[in-house]
């Protein structure tokens, strides 16, 4: 049994999710987005808590901006001719499969791209989508940035921006199950690699041929140059860059083992399967937002306030009894045969003008017309109020669960909540509330000159205010 020069096995390369969107910050994120809904009656409680998550999420969406607008840029593909490892060889599998448990077998050439996956992308998606997918109940829910021009004209734009950040992460996420299969080549007569390996840089001499066959061959054939490397494996990988990302920071593992691979294979097919769903709720969700933000722009008076749920429910009759008399009323104006009161009414109103009748009956068509538009326009707006209430929660929880679940199978986490970089998001929100919660009691604490001079300001922002509406 004789041992070959070296062999080669799959791995992935991968840029690990960076410390700022490692999981404490992302379930930080989250709570403070339920805090914003929970403490929507507060206004200063609740901008606190949508300002610091506003924030975390529009560092994210720039991310995504840069990701889809820098894409990687794959060399061509380049064969390297390796030692044939024959399956049926028991012996020489058994004493090298332990060290290589995605050892390449039956072929002497495999196909190199280097190329990276920066998982990043999973965690930005998590975040901007829920931003994204989080606005509509705000919006319904939450009188304060509704009943504010400015407070609205704030929402809105943080509402574009999280627009353009999903679909820029939802651009860019496929791109990362697109990326080629990556190798790794490992002498075989040393002590077993380790199962991840952080890359120290790169380095000219470890490509000393624009070949990567010739560049492998050398390296394994000169005991100069495989002594300089930091691991008895050469890995090609190593010799890519990513936006936003140190070199050192790429990290190449083992591939899954078969069985490991199976159960891979099934969990992907239940994201694509999912992805569909997600991706419909996502659309429907646009659908809704531009329809409850076009109604607020348009100077159309619907019976529905759309911003005040709790009057929805209380005043549910009298809406009803509205939309009752909208549909009779355009059903009876169009029926010859009918002495309804309201058709009288109409008609009689339209009698008194000095037109033809040929006019008046075009008159009442369109006066039929305006009641049918009113009830259609009236019944999407319910529609989208109780989608807001009771579909778009459920639609950010099922998103949350189902890409959370997605970076679970990324890998453990790089730090540990004990570890600063995790913790010190919390310190600061917790810090940034009481602040705030000082400066809201400061007319309690303030001395009787620092009331009576906050008093004159107060008089002469009213004065100006007053002077604005003259």
């Amino acid at each position: 049994m004789s041992t070959p020069l070296f062999v080669a096995e799959e791995v992935l390369c991968t840029y690990p999710i960076s410390t700022v969107y490692d999981s404490c910050p992302r379930y930080l994120f989250y709570a403070l987005l339920l805090a914003t809904c929970v403490t929507r009656w507060t206004g200063w409680l609740s901008d606190v808590f949508l300002g610091a998550a506003a924030t975390y999420a529009g560092t994210a969406a720039l991310e995504a901006f840069i990701l889809v607008s820098s894409p990687p840029q794959n060399a061509p593909s380049n064969p390297v001719t390796l030692p044939y490892i024959s399956p049926n060889n028991t012996a020489l599998l058994a004493s090298l499969t332990p060290s290589f448990p995605s050892l390449i077998t039956n072929t002497t050439t495999l196909l190199i791209t280097p190329a990276t996956i920066d998982l990043d992308a999973d965690a930005v998606l998590a975040i901007v989508v829920t931003a994204y997918l989080i606005f509509l109940p705000l919006q319904t829910w939450s009188r304060a940035f509704t009943h504010s021009r400015a407070r609205f004209i704030l929402f809105s734009l943080w509402h574009v921006l999280m627009l353009a950040g999903t679909i820029s992460a939802l651009i860019y996420w496929p791109r990362v199950r697109n990326t080629p299969t990556q190798y790794a080549f490992c002498a075989p007569d040393y002590f077993p690699p380790e199962a991840t390996v952080s890359s120290d840089g790169w380095q000219a001499w470890q490509r000393p041929t624009p070949s990567w066959n010739s560049s492998v061959w050398a390296i394994f054939s000169n005991t100069t140059l495989f002594n300089s490397l930091a691991t008895v494996c050469y890995y090609p990988c190593f010799n890519t860059t990513q936006p936003l990302r140190q070199q050192s920071a790429l990290e190449a593992a083992v591939a899954d083992t078969a069985a490991d691979h199976t159960a891979r294979s099934a969990f992907w097919s239940r994201i694509l399967y999912s992805e569909r769903y997600i991706y419909s709720l996502i659309a429907l969700t646009l659908v809704v937002n531009a329809h409850l933000l076009l109604f607020r722009c348009l100077p159309y008076r619907s019976r529905i306030p759309s911003s005040r749920v709790r009057t929805i429910w209380r005043e549910r009759a009298a809406i009803a009894r509205g939309f009752r008399a909208d549909w009779f009323a355009g059903v009876a104006t169009g029926n010859r045969g009918s002495d309804s009161s309201i058709l009288e009414k109409t008609r009689a109103t339209l009698a008194t003008a000095t037109t033809a009748p040929r006019a008046i009956t075009c008159l009442l068509h369109l006066h039929t017309l305006g009641f049918l538009v009113r009830l259609l326009l009236d019944l999407c707006i319910l529609f989208a109020v109780v989608f807001s209430i009771v579909i778009s929660p459920l639609t950010v929880l099922a998103f949350v669960a189902w890409i959370e679940y997605y970076i679970h199978e990324d890998g453990p986490a790089q730090e540990t909540p004990k570890q600063v970089g995790q913790w010190a998001p919390l310190a600061s929100i917790g810090f940034l509330v009481v602040s705030a919660g000082i400066l809201k009691l400061k007319v309690w604490v303030a001395p009787r000159r620092e009331i009576e001079w906050e008093i004159e300001q107060v008089r002469g922002r009213l004065k100006r205010l007053e002077g604005m509406i003259v």
